[in-house]
């Protein structure tokens, strides 16, 4: 199946790859160039390092998978990013570049105190072990088809420890700089092999293209169309309510509460060529359910067709389809398995590198300090670089042992499941301090380690005192996605009620009023006033509940509904960008110096698709 030219095609961009990312790296002289890239990225570098970050190869394989077994509404899992992603781009982002923070902990240490601090960067790199580990087995299970098919004799061990390796020689070369270049060659690829393999999979004769893909879905005998966005409540994997609810919660701590998102951001030439990049990084996300989740669901009906659905498991549908549809001898699957290549090498590059920041700047920087040492640039290069490779080694055992390589989950799925049981607290914490609430850090750090206990018992207390009534909404399971939004509002009540406590001793300290103020943008007192964004997610919050009432109402006006709504947002973010001119610009003017009407733009496309499926 795999020919000369797919390999010729495949070694060639893995030498680039790697080429590239040790040559941009090699100037490196300071902590600044190593872990924040010089603070010199362009737009289009972050844009394509945050789209790379993100599209592992959990989401090209993954995604198609749960595409393959669930349907369209994993859509929500892209769709849903990009308010999260807007608030990156206005609320979050201003705040961690005007105090110039290499980590976010710097930001929580800032708030409420080194514990604090820490205990984020602590958690970080569970997280980020949970999600590196996750990232190696998927790639290497997804490439290992294709290298038995060429007669190689490699095992899962074998495959995983070579692409720990390769990713580990430039991102200890190089740093940052080195990751998010990379990271761009390998946004195209994905983007080429997504693209390639969606549309031979969606041509094949038992799909018959896009209109009647939509068609055989809309016509299902069992009524379980897999273009549905919004699964019942008591569905088992994304019901809506959980996916408007407990998923939008996980967007939002992702996209402006993790380390090895935001730090891309902060390497920015600039805010505003850091919001560029946040923009176009937000366009390319909403391709994802149109190259990946799409396929998936044509591999459903090819499959179907062939009465294979039951012997495919949903992380092997990637691999089994590319050999089924594309075709041999024109070096397609060479740009396929560079595209996947590109979606292993991208989110572990970043991930690697973003807990070695984290260790450095966080434990050891101050560790050293505390005995009376001074810590140069060289020294914190060298600790980095020490640490991302006895971490590489320490995930790469992991992903090993602890991981069956022949599981029949949607390991995606399963992936955000485990992560969620640590974000809840830490993003109430952020948001809290973005609202400048003042918190005993005693108070925080309990709270902090807490919830994931509570959210561990919750799915036993869930089973057996919940009301009937509730389980026959919900389910006779919590899903995982409610489960994240109770134990949001879990740690927010019992922050907001301990900063209550805190007034009550101190009353003359601040008024309570003032500690629940979003913090202002401007830094003179006197001229404060509410960011942009209140006013744009406030309109945005009016329009989605009122269209949504009328997409009910008038399911088959789908598509009209969906384009007024798109119409209306992008007029609102108009007219609330044309407030921002001064008397004596003009609105073309104004629209060319300020940006808040392109991400109009974007939340009206993300609108148009909520309303339409």
């Amino acid at each position: 199946m795999i020919t000369t030219i797919d390999i010729l095609f495949f070694g060639f961009t893995f030498l680039l790859v790697l080429g590239i990312g040790m040559f941009v790296g090699r100037k490196e002289s300071s902590s600044k160039d190593y872990f924040l890239g010089g603070r010199s990225l362009p737009w289009w570098g972050i844009a394509g390092s945050l789209f790379g970050t993100n599209i592992s190869a959990n989401h090209l394989v993954g995604m198609l998978g749960i595409g393959f077994s669930v349907g369209f509404a994993q859509s929500h899992y892209e769709f849903g990013s990009i308010p999260a992603i807007v608030l990156l781009a206005f609320v979050f982002l201003p705040l961690f570049r005007r105090k110039k923070f290499f980590t976010l902990s710097q930001f929580l240490q800032e708030k409420f105190g080194k514990e604090t601090g820490r205990i984020y960067s602590a958690i970080s790199l569970i997280l980020i072990t949970i999600q590196l580990t996750g990232a190696l087995y998927i790639g290497a299970r997804s490439f290992l088809p294709f290298l038995q098919n060429l007669g190689v004799s490699v095992t899962y061990t074998e495959l995983v420890i070579w692409i720990a390796f390769t990713s580990t020689i430039y991102t200890w070369f190089g740093g940052l700089k080195s990751v998010v270049y990379t990271d761009v060659i390998q946004t195209f690829l994905i983007l080429a092999s997504g693209i390639v393999l969606a549309y031979l999979s969606i041509t094949r004769p038992e799909v018959g293209g896009l209109l009647e893909l939509f068609a055989k879905e809309e016509s299902r005998m069992d009524g379980l169309s897999k273009m549905n966005l919004y699964l019942p409540p008591n569905h088992p994997t994304l019901p809506w309510t959980g996916a408007l609810s407990g998923l939008f919660l996980l967007h939002t701590f992702y996209w402006n509460t993790n380390q090895y998102v935001v730090q891309r951001t902060l390497g920015g030439k600039s805010l505003r060529e850091a919001r560029y990049g946040i923009l176009v990084g937000g366009l390319l996300k909403l391709t994802v359910p149109f190259f990946s989740i799409l396929t998936g669901i044509a591999a459903f009906q090819i499959w179907s067709s062939l009465g294979e659905t039951t012997n495919i498991a949903p992380d092997e549908a990637f691999s089994k389809l590319v050999v089924l549809v594309v075709p041999v001898g024109y070096g397609l699957i060479g740009v396929i398995l560079a595209g996947l290549l590109g979606a292993i090498f991208s989110s572990i590059d970043s991930m690697l590198h973003s807990a070695a920041t984290l260790f450095t700047i966080d434990f050891y920087k101050p560790l050293f300090e505390k005995n009376g040492g001074s810590l140069s640039d060289e020294r914190q290069m060298q600790s980095g670089r020490i640490f991302l490779l006895l971490f590489s080694f320490l995930v790469t055992v992991f992903a090993i042992v602890l991981i069956d390589p022949n599981s029949k989950k949607n390991f995606f799925l399963e992936l955000s499941n485990q992560s969620s049981h640590f974000t809840p607290a830490l993003l109430v914490v952020f948001l809290l301090g973005v609202l400048s609430v003042k918190i005993n850090s005693k108070a925080i750090c309990g709270t902090i380690l807490l919830t994931p206990l509570i959210s561990l018992l919750s799915p036993y207390l869930y089973t057996n005192y919940a009301p009937s009534t509730i389980k026959l909404t919900l389910g006779e399971e919590l899903n995982f996605l409610h489960r994240v939004f109770l134990i949001f509002h879990f740690a927010f009540f019992v922050l907001t009620f301990a900063a209550f406590l805190q007034y009550k001793k101190n009353p003359n300290e601040i008024s309570l009023r003032e500690r629940f103020n979003f913090i202002s943008f401007n830094q003179n007192p006197q001229k404060r006033k509410k960011p942009f964004i209140l006013n744009g997610f406030f309109i945005f919050f009016i329009l989605f509940i009122f269209l949504i009432v009328l997409r009910v109402q008038f399911p088959n006006a789908k598509f009209l509904i969906a384009s007024l709504g798109f119409l209306l947002l992008i007029f609102s973010s108009l007219v609330l960008t044309y407030r921002k001119k001064s008397a004596k610009q003009n609105l073309i003017s104004v629209l060319g110096k300020r940006d808040e009407w392109l991400y109009g733009i974007l939340l009206g496309f993300t609108f148009f698709f909520y309303l339409w499926f």
